[in-house]
């Protein structure tokens, strides 16, 4: 609108929710991208100025709400970026979480399709993975998350988001955090936490933390004083495994979801299997319990060193029958390894996997298991996945980000 400028009040009513949080609201014959409303509830809101092409504005108050409107459990979850919806209850998040999985692969959907959309959240669930950043104000320095779209660090003595002894970690260490240290990343896992100090200069560990230290710098991550072998622990079958992970280790933010995610695929994996092959392997947090169960051979590839030092020793304490390979997937690289396999696992980061997926004819898998943490990655993967030959079996929406604007896609593919 020519007559828009920063800072002008209007009304207007949500359409839709878009991931990421924020609502799509229709207003003077325009439309305002907005956090903190809900599809149906007519707002007021203040435009804060244009970026990327749209009109972005602030939500100043609710004048007729949804029935998916509830009171967020944090005081500060309107300006937090940690969470996107907290005003939104779990019904209202796992539909429109499925609504998104469920609008990347419509394309590919057909009536033999499998669809399983989200299950609510329920009460307990909390973050297993975090990073804070280092906060400064009148009482001293302390550890929070920044600020939706800034840099200001929000300070907060309760955090329902996170898991308690994250928290109780927190409160221990953020009046005393190391000079120099800018952010501090926290994994908690089955047996202990993996604390990381972010720091462009060496850091002195705090000799009362019961905790794994470790320093991260440029040049790598570094042990500070001696540091025991963590584990997650994982279901293959009817049985529970322990895999070690390291501070480099990429694992799910959420324990009990990414329990459902490695359930799921074993679930999925074929009545013979003799070869899997993980792609964007880890540690191997998906195709190692696969392997446990169904005693095939694994072939593993991933970019980070450290990852696979972590998911050849995981192989060798399960005698899994591995090789693990370093590779760049988003580049060209020798796909000749990974041919023939019978089922192939896919878990990229958030851009996707478009190299790997336009490689497929050279390498053949009996089948192809698509994770997503990117609705529109998604989109554009199974996109190639069809053109590789390979129809949509069935397609499964995971919410492995409580509270967030982020949604986990499953889905699996056949030769057509």
């Amino acid at each position: 609108m020519s007559t828009w400028r920063p800072g002008l009040r209007v009304k207007g009513v949500a359409a839709e929710l878009l991931p990421g949080g924020e609502v799509v609201v229709r207003a003077g014959g325009a439309s305002v991208l907005v956090r903190g409303g809900l599809p149906g509830e007519e707002l007021e809101i203040s435009l804060t100025g244009k970026r990327r092409g749209a009109w972005r504005g602030r939500l100043v108050r609710v004048l007729q709400a949804s029935d998916w409107r509830t009171v967020p459990l944090c005081s500060v979850a309107g300006r937090c970026g940690g969470c996107a919806l907290q005003h939104c209850d779990p019904a209202g998040q796992s539909t429109w979480k499925s609504r998104w999985v469920r609008k990347a692969f419509d394309p590919w959907i057909q009536s033999s399709t499998e669809w399983i959309p989200c299950s609510p959240i329920h009460a307990g669930v909390r973050r297993r993975r975090v990073r804070w950043h280092v906060g400064h104000d009148d009482h001293g320095r302390y550890l929070g998350f920044r600020v939706y779209a800034g840099h200001q660090v929000i300070r907060q003595s309760e955090c329902p988001a996170v898991s308690p002894e994250l928290v109780d970690l927190r409160r221990s260490i953020e009046s005393r955090v190391p000079g120099g240290v800018k952010s501090v990343q926290a994994t908690a896992l089955h047996d202990g936490i993996h604390l990381i100090w972010e720091s462009d200069q060496p850091v002195e560990p705090l000799d009362d933390l019961e905790v794994n230290q470790w320093w991260r710098h440029a040049n790598g991550t570094h042990p500070l004083g001696e540091v025991r072998t963590l584990h997650d622990c994982l279901p293959a079958g009817k049985q529970w495994i322990r895999l070690a992970i390291g501070p480099d280790a990429f694992v799910q933010g959420e324990r009990s979801g990414n329990v459902e995610l490695v359930s799921q695929i074993q679930a999925w994996l074929p009545d013979e299997c003799r070869l899997i092959v993980d792609l964007f392997c880890g540690a191997g947090n998906l195709s190692l319990p696969a392997a446990v169960v169904t005693n095939a051979e694994l072939i593993g590839a991933e970019i980070n060193a450290n990852s696979l030092r972590d998911a050849e020793y995981n192989a060798r304490r399960l005698n899994v029958r591995a090789r693990f390979l370093e590779a760049n997937l988003f580049g060209a690289f020798n796909t000749e390894p990974f041919a023939g396999a019978d089922v192939m696992i896919l878990d990229p980061p958030r851009k996707g996997c478009r190299q790997v997926c336009r490689m497929l004819p050279t390498m053949m898998p009996r089948r192809v298991i698509l994770i997503s943490c990117d609705s529109a990655s998604a989109a554009r993967d199974a996109a190639l996945l069809h053109e590789a030959g390979y129809r949509l079996h069935a397609v499964r929406a995971l919410d492995l980000f409580p509270w967030s604007g982020h949604v986990e896609a499953m889905s699996l593919w056949l030769p057509v």
